[in-house]
C-alpha cells in the first residue's frame, strides 16, 4: 500500500481514498444501524466494536492493520478496546456530545507530560458512513496540532475538513486537535468551518448536512510502548468505558481471527471487570482528566 507516511507525521492525519468500496461502506452502515436498532430494542448498554458480533470483523480488517503498521512503523500493533460508533439523535447530540475542539490522548494540554515525549503511537480510523464530499457533518482536524499547542486566530489557518466520500477512510493521531460534526464552506468542501465560525458565518455560506442520519464508526490502534500502556490506564478511569466494557466479551473465534491477522489484543473488558472485582476505583471520571506523572 502506497501511503504518504511523511505527510501523516507532518500533518497529523491522512484521508485514504477508496480504501473500501462504496458497497462495503453501505454494508458497514447497515451493520451499524442494525446494531443500534438491536441495542435500543433490547435496552442493552453499548459494547466496543470487537465485542459486537455485527462489527467485530472491522477490528481485524487486514487493510486497517496494514495501514497502522505502515504509519506507525511497527509490527507490534494492538487493539485496546477503543472501537465505537455513534448516530446523531441516538444518545449523541450536537452541542452536547460533539462539536467542540478536543484531543483523544491522555495528556491533552501539558506539553511536559509523558504523551508529548517522542512520537505518539496511537491512531484512530474514522469511517463517516455517508457522503461528505460536498456536505457538512464530517470531521475537522487542526493540522500539525499533534505536535504543538495552537491558539488564537492563526490556529484557524490550520483547520481542515475531511470531505470524505463512500469508501474513504480518515486516520489521525489521537494527539491531534479535532472537532466532530464539522461544517465546510458551500462550494469549497476543503475549507473547514469550525465550531466558533459555525455561529458567525451565515448559514447560506455553509454547506448543508446530508439528508441521511449521520453515522460514524471509529477504531483505534496503538504501537506497543509506554504511550499505549499509559492510555489504557487512563481509560479505566472514564465512565463511558465502564459502561462499555463491564458487559463486553470477546468470542474465542474473534480472538482467533485477530491472532491470524497478526493483531494483538489488550483485553480491556477483562481488565475492567478484574479492577471492579478487586474494589479498585474505575469509571469515576465522566470527562477528560489529567493523570499524575
Amino acid at each position: 500500500m502506497n501511503l504518504d507516511r511523511d505527510r501523516f507525521w507532518r500533518d497529523g492525519y491522512l484521508v485514504i481514498r477508496q480504501l473500501f468500496t462504496p458497497a462495503e461502506f453501505a454494508d458497514m452502515r447497515a451493520r451499524v444501524m442494525e446494531s443500534l436498532r438491536l441495542r435500543e430494542r433490547d435496552r442493552t448498554p453499548p459494547v466496543d466494536a470487537l465485542a459486537d458480533p455485527l462489527l467485530s470483523q472491522y477490528v481485524h480488517e487486514p487493510r486497517l492493520i496494514e495501514v497502522a503498521r505502515e504509519l506507525l512503523e511497527s509490527r507490534d500493533i494492538a487493539y485496546f478496546g477503543d472501537g465505537s460508533y455513534a448516530v446523531v439523535g441516538h444518545d449523541y447530540e450536537p452541542g452536547r456530545d460533539v462539536g467542540g475542539w478536543h484531543r483523544d490522548n491522555t495528556d491533552r494540554s501539558d506539553l511536559h507530560a509523558p504523551d508529548w515525549r517522542g512520537r505518539y503511537g496511537l491512531i484512530r480510523f474514522g469511517f463517516y458512513l455517508q457522503d461528505h464530499r460536498r456536505t457538512s457533518g464530517g470531521l475537522i482536524v487542526r493540522r500539525t496540532s499533534h505536535n504543538r499547542i495552537l491558539r488564537g486566530w492563526s490556529a484557524h489557518l490550520q483547520d481542515r475538513y475531511l470531505n470524505s466520500g463512500p469508501g474513504d477512510v480518515g486516520v489521525w493521531s489521537m494527539r491531534i486537535q479535532h472537532a466532530g460534526l464539522g461544517c465546510c464552506v458551500r462550494g469549497f468542501p476543503g475549507l473547514a468551518v469550525g465550531p466558533a465560525w459555525q455561529r458567525r458565518l451565515p448559514k447560506f455560506l455553509q454547506a448543508p448536512f446530508g439528508k441521511e442520519e449521520r453515522a460514524a464508526l471509529w477504531i483505534s490502534y496503538g504501537a506497543q510502548g509506554p504511550h499505549l500502556l499509559r492510555h489504557c490506564d487512563y481509560l479505566l478511569g472514564r465512565s463511558e468505558r465502564l459502561q462499555m466494557w463491564q458487559h463486553a466479551h470477546y468470542r474465542p473465534e474473534v480472538l482467533e481471527a485477530c491472532a491470524s491477522a497478526g493483531l494483538q489484543i489488550i483485553n480491556m473488558p477483562e481488565r475492567m471487570r478484574g479492577a471492579l472485582a478487586a474494589g479498585k476505583p474505575v469509571g469515576q471520571h465522566r470527562r477528560h482528566y489529567q493523570m499524575a506523572y
